[in-house]
């Protein structure tokens, strides 16, 4: 069963990447249900002592989360959405709408935005059971992750070689995505776990007085695929996306050479991390320095702008955005309703439709309230405890270095975050939740020999 889980998995992957990222809701409602499909199967098959032990609190704030936007939808009394959102109660007055109403101010987008996002719920679940089934050899789990995000940056490597053969300048490489920065992200997330991986392999294949060419061949190969992830970033002439990747490279590389299985004391522990912290940030500054292409240069040149908006009118819209999370601060105005009713106090571009604040944060929490924020915050901060716990703690267990791989992944995907929309491009919101799901799996954590 753990097989199928895996393979099913990866190829709902594989055909969201494919479809756009799954942006088109009537292309994505297929990988929807084939996710439904794959989770229903898999409870139906499995045998109640198979599953993943514990977990009874974490999933509980994933059914709440779920639960909360759904509840967005449910119809309530008017005196009831005057008490905890009145913008919403004053909205629907000057509409003529009477009865009961939903704290979202568009029911319709609200449900489809949430078929977007459950898929992404659903594969948290499911990777935190593809985790503990293949505990023994978890690396496995994310390979699906690594192959579609490798495939993808061969046809962006494709995509930059045929345009510079036909005029002698490229375009931005965007795979089989709408957009640059969304293709990046993609890639950016594989990226730390690729080089990770290598690092796992290389260090396992390692004896007392030789290495066998079989792990160090291996590991030559992951760090190839590691090459074309980061060459895709680059040719993607993402700018956050490349400063992203970066970023994670130099965490997980600061964590590889920082922590040790000798703990160390005193003055010796704190020493320690000085010299890997100087030679993984000369090494990124040196990357950030000689890897960009010309085309990307220019691109940071104007940093902060897009092709569609510029700097101050990216900042306008987030200041907009936070008056719109002051007229809904409890409840949000609901999941997936951000342009709707950012039109209300939307001020800046107004010949232009604002679909998307380009921060996530910003948009999730006009979104969602601080309800909703204060479960996703309580879900996450539950995910990187544990995650911690095992990259600083436990360096000498079995999956240690997924760990770090795996924290590497989910810091590019918070720092892009701060410019973007990744987590609402249903695919790499897929990646994210089966990242953040592994990173929760007690599977993480065990060590062979032990009870399981």
């Amino acid at each position: 069963m753990r097989t199928i889980l895996l393979i099913g998995m990866g190829l709902i992957l594989a055909a969201g990447a494919l479809l756009k990222g799954g942006v088109w809701p009537a292309q994505w409602i297929w990988c929807a249900a084939a996710m439904g499909v794959l989770s229903t199967a898999y409870l139906l098959l499995i045998r109640p002592r198979d599953l993943a032990p514990g977990g009874g609190a974490i999933l509980g704030l994933v059914a709440a989360f779920a639960g909360w936007m759904l509840f967005q939808m449910v119809p309530l009394p008017p005196a009831l959405v005057g008490v905890v959102s009145p913008a919403r109660l004053e909205t629907a007055q000057a509409a003529g709408l009477t009865g009961w109403l939903p704290l979202s101010v568009a029911p319709r987008a609200t449900w489809e935005w949430l078929l977007n996002m459950l898929p992404a719920l659903v594969a948290f679940v499911l990777a935190r059971e593809l985790g503990w089934q293949w505990r023994e050899r978890m690396w496995l789990a994310v390979a699906p992750v690594i192959a579609v995000a490798w495939l993808e940056s061969l046809l962006g490597l494709a995509q930059w070689s045929l345009a510079r053969g036909e005029s002698g300048v490229a375009d931005s490489s965007i795979g089989t995505y709408v957009n640059r920065n969304h293709f990046a992200g993609l890639l950016e997330m594989a990226l730390p776990l690729a080089a990770l991986w290598a690092f796992s392999v290389w260090k396992r294949g390692q004896t007392r007085h030789e290495r066998p060419a079989g792990p160090a061949l291996a590991a030559c190969g992951l760090l190839g695929v590691a090459a074309c992830l980061l060459v895709g970033v680059v040719f993607s002439l993402s700018r956050m996306g490349f400063m992203a990747s970066l970023m994670g490279l130099l965490l997980a590389g600061v964590l590889v050479l920082g922590t040790s299985s000798e703990p160390g004391y005193g003055r010796r522990r704190s020493l320690r991390w000085v010299a890997p912290v100087v030679i993984v940030g000369a090494g990124t500054a040196l990357a950030a320095i000689y890897l960009p292409t010309d085309e990307l240069i220019r691109r940071f040149a104007s940093f902060a702008e897009t092709d569609e908006i510029t700097k101050d009118t990216r900042r306008e819209i987030w200041r907009d955005t936070r008056t719109l999370i002051a007229a809904y601060p409890v409840t949000g105005s609901g999941l997936g309703t951000y342009e709707s009713a950012f039109l209300r106090y939307k001020q800046v571009a107004p010949m232009q439709t604002v679909d998307f604040a380009h921060n996530d944060y910003l948009q999730a929490t006009a979104e969602l309230g601080v309800v909703g924020i204060a479960i996703g915050a309580a879900l996450f901060f539950w995910i990187a405890a544990g995650l911690v716990r095992v990259v600083v703690l436990e360096p000498g267990s079995t999956h240690w270095a997924l760990a770090v791989g795996l924290a590497g992944s989910l810091s590019t995907l918070l720092i892009h975050s701060l410019v973007d929309f990744n987590m609402y491009i249903p695919a790499n919101a897929l990646v994210a939740g089966w990242l953040c799901g592994l990173a929760a799996s007690p599977g993480l954590r065990f060590r062979p020999g032990t009870a399981s």
